[in-house]
């Protein structure tokens, strides 16, 4: 009975949510487009594990960073925390992928949810005493992580199409800020009523969603393929290898932007204001702009936009780093961190979408998509990892204040770069 509630409700709720909005979607579509973009019923158990994991995510990922330094009072050492995050991320990757083309992408998908609980029993055993094990317990994420995401990026691939590779990235955009903007507002206002003892409910409830998460699983149907696993032809096709190399320079680029931006801001808010309420505000506020993002995003964006989309995205994302480079405040902290959430999915989505038609232009695109996605996760990951060691490298070299100004002015120039290779790339699938 207890398994049936876990396997329903959730994807019920997540189904009622994303009904919601296709509904609102279609009310501006003709009946022969909104039929066309219809997605299948695969989608909506896709997009409710997606929400969990999501929910999960934003309730304890973000504020595990704040926990570690309660204790470690060192930016550098979370730093190297989140390195191991994203170094064993593409590790976890490229061994999943592996076991996905000799048995079936669910089971990565289970192991990976799998390894993700068992990082949050560790820290509920281990408790005050798990922080002596950070680059340990960002070994055990960064592994679980990437075989989630290998899974969740296959499956993404399987069940859309050209026509609506939008549609669901926008439900999935929605249904992501949405859990991103409760959670985090929850997870506050325990923390801030139980400051130490709310970290145990917090990282125990997430344990559930990632439970609630693998059962959901059984829902997908298993699907095998061909055994063989060839990184080579995943990083140089025999066509279109300058298109792909084109992709992959703008994949790092993202991921170099990436690095810092997920867990330097909102720990930059906590250092700032010592208090965990206002980080959570700043949470609901980011994933807030994040929605309205997702909407003007799904209501205005065609592909003959993504150039337009991208480049407007690119250039205020530079520019919203310049507060930054005067004083890091609260204030400052805050103007990024919304500015940051209204045009990031203007990158991100015309990327993804992108990425994906790119990937099907290449050869032997169903039977090769698991290694397509490990080379480009791999290339991401890189530039996340080297994104980190500069911020690193320039604590080590640089005083604190002058380092977090350098870091922020590079993270704000990448985008710039992304939107070079963005649109060369565009141009190149489009001759």
């Amino acid at each position: 009975m207890l398994c049936e509630f876990f396997q329903t409700y959730p994807a019920h709720m997540a189904g009622k949510l994303m009904n919601v909005y296709l509904t609102k979607r279609r009310r501006s579509m003709n009946t022969t487009e909104a039929t066309r973009q219809l997605l299948p019923p695969s989608s909506k158990w896709l997009l409710s594990i997606n929400t969990l994991f999501a929910g999960a995510s934003a309730l304890s990922n973000t504020f595990l960073n704040i926990y570690l330094w309660k204790f470690l009072q060192s930016v550098e050492q979370i730093a190297i925390y989140n390195f191991y995050i994203f170094l064993f991320s593409a590790i976890g990757y490229t061994i999943a992928g592996w076991i996905a083309k000799k048995s079936d992408r669910l089971y990565t998908l289970r192991i990976g949810v799998a390894i993700l609980a068992l990082f949050y029993i560790l820290i509920i055993s281990f408790g005050s005493r798990a922080v002596s094990l950070y680059v340990l317990l960002g070994m055990l994420q960064g592994i679980g992580t990437g075989f989630f995401w290998l899974s969740y990026n296959v499956l993404v691939f399987e069940v859309t199409e050209p026509e609506t590779r939008d549609e669901y990235n926008g439900a999935n955009g929605f249904l992501f800020a949405v859990a991103t903007m409760a959670a985090p507002l929850l997870a506050g206002r325990i923390l801030s009523t139980l400051p130490m003892k709310g970290y145990t409910i917090i990282f125990t409830v997430s344990f559930a969603l990632f439970l609630t998460a693998v059962l959901i699983t059984w829902k997908l149907q298993p699907k095998g393929g061909p055994p063989s696993y060839d990184l080579y032809a995943g990083f140089s096709p025999q066509e279109h290898k300058n298109l792909w190399r084109k992709m992959l320079t703008m994949s790092f680029s993202m991921g170099f932007r990436e690095g810092t931006l997920a867990f330097l801001p909102f720990l930059l808010v906590f250092v700032v204001t010592q208090d965990e309420l206002t980080a959570s505000r700043y949470l609901l506020f980011t994933s807030a702009g994040s929605l309205v993002a997702y909407y003007v995003v799904k209501k205005f964006l065609t592909t003959a936009r993504r150039n337009t989309f991208v480049t407007t995205a690119a250039f205020m994302l530079g520019l919203s780093v310049l507060m930054l480079l005067f004083e890091v405040n609260k204030v400052s902290l805050f103007v990024f961190g919304i500015a940051n959430s209204l045009f990031t999915p203007l990158l991100v989505i015309p990327y993804s979408c992108l990425t994906y038609d790119v990937m099907g232009q290449l050869p032997e695109a169903v039977h090769r998509k698991v290694e397509y996605i490990v080379i480009r996760e791999s290339v991401v990951n890189t530039g996340r990892c080297l994104s980190i060691l500069a911020l690193i490298g320039l604590q080590w070299l640089l005083s604190e204040g002058l380092s977090m100004k350098l870091t922020f002015l590079l993270v704000g120039l990448s985008p710039l770069v992304a939107l070079f290779f963005f649109r060369r790339t565009n141009e190149t699938l489009r001759v």
